[in-house]
């Protein structure tokens, strides 16, 4: 049996609250060696990570841009940026309460300095990372620039390789590490109800934001939500069980062409590239768990400019993000450390709050993507099960895209 992700973080973070709580100071600093050594190399991959997702996403719509396509992307960003900005709003206003319960200016105890350092350098800055992503990808989309698309295609492909071959396998013994601090640092037990406040708002969160999602779709659409939302009631239990939006998507396609409310070539169109593009319910749990980590590690929330700057780019990258298990949070850890500030302590615990609730926040991704597909159909559909030969000429250059 598969030992997956989830249940190997579970482990590690145990593991990591009892060893912290007995090793000595000797062995302290050994492991301190680790977690800075191991946070390093994590650094290292994120600029690469947000390179390869954005500007190969954005290559990949070269000969594919149309009305649909590029209404179908803004319409998934404007969603996220919505999404993440009322999430942040909630958060501010009731993170401070939750966090209230626990004490995130106890001073906690003095650990031993590292034994060595190791520093892992990254390639480049998170924001140049973002900006050359944009200048490549959009330079790809050129019918002249078929090198630089092939280069950034292969370039995710091997990103993708190494997150699954070094990155995946690394967090779970980083989260440890991580934890061992905390639990040595005496401060962990203090926010355990901290945790489960911040988790059920963000579970309550992505259930409001479905709510809105369908309660728009059906007012654009004049069509009733709730036949939409019971068909896509699987694919939601599939995203919980895989925590894939990928592997989930044939689901989610089946399900939309069961419920007999969308054009057959607007759903295999818009499906698939929701399924990619559209990540707003990993948004909400990233940005409240931000929230809360940001009062837990420096007693306040960050200034308004910096969540401002959060919310636009967080939603950026999650419209690039891949739809793989902790696609959605690697993609982020940049955004963190540039706007927010965050340091190795912060992204151990945002890996780790964030992997507790992925199988929400997949499912919430995959069954928004009904709602987004309700208010694309009302714009370009033809009505349920046309093809192709209904639809006119520039239509169908749009509906043959398929991710």
């Amino acid at each position: 049996m598969k030992f997956g992700l989830l249940p190997r973080i579970i482990v590690a973070i145990l593991a990591g609250v009892g060893l912290g709580l007995i090793l000595p100071d000797s062995i302290l600093g050994i492991t301190e060696s680790l977690r800075v050594l191991l946070s390093g190399l994590l650094k290292f991959f994120i600029p690469l990570i947000v390179l390869a997702f954005i500007g190969a996403g954005i290559a990949d719509f070269r000969g594919k841009v149309g009305k649909l396509l590029s209404t179908s992307v803004i319409l998934a960003y404007v969603d996220t940026v919505i999404g993440i900005a009322l999430a942040v709003v909630v958060a501010v206003l009731v993170i401070p309460q939750i966090t209230s319960q626990g004490d995130p200016s106890k001073a906690g105890n003095e650990l031993p300095e590292p034994f060595f350092e190791m520093i892992i350098d990254p390639p480049l800055a998170i924001l140049t990372a973002l900006l050359l992503a944009f200048i490549l990808g959009i330079g790809a989309t050129w019918d002249s620039s078929t090198v630089i698309r092939d280069g950034l295609l292969q370039f995710r492909d091997i990103v993708l390789w190494s997150i699954r071959a070094i990155v995946l396998p690394v967090i779970p013994f980083f989260i440890g590490l991580t934890f061992i601090k905390l639990a040595a640092e005496g401060e962990i037990f203090n926010n355990i109800p901290v945790f489960l406040g911040m988790f059920l708002l963000i579970v309550v969160m992505q259930w409001v934001w479905l709510a809105i999602e369908y309660g728009v779709a059906g007012a654009v659409s004049r069509q009733n939500p709730l036949r939409m939302i019971k068909a896509m009631i699987p694919a939601y239990f599939t995203g919980m069980g895989t925590m894939s939006s990928a592997v989930t998507m044939p689901v989610a396609l089946k399900q939309v062409h069961s419920s007999k409310m969308i054009d057959d070539d607007v759903t295999d169109f818009a499906i698939p590239l929701f399924n990619t593009v559209h990540q707003a319910a990993a948004g909400i749990g990233i940005a409240v768990a931000a929230m809360t980590v940001s009062v837990l590690t420096t007693g306040s929330l960050p200034d308004t400019g910096s969540i401002v700057a959060f919310v636009i780019l967080l939603a950026v990258i999650e419209v690039g993000a891949v739809g793989i298990p902790g696609g959605s949070i690697l993609a982020s850890l940049g955004i963190l450390q540039s706007t927010l500030g965050f340091g190795e302590a912060e992204l151990g615990l945002m890996l780790t709050l964030f992997a507790i609730q992925d199988s929400f926040a997949t499912a919430g991704n995959v069954t928004g993507d009904g709602a987004l597909t309700m208010i694309v159909n009302k714009w370009f559909g033809k009505g349920p099960g046309s093809s192709d030969t209904d639809r006119p000429a520039a239509d169908q250059e749009s509906a043959d895209v398929s991710d």
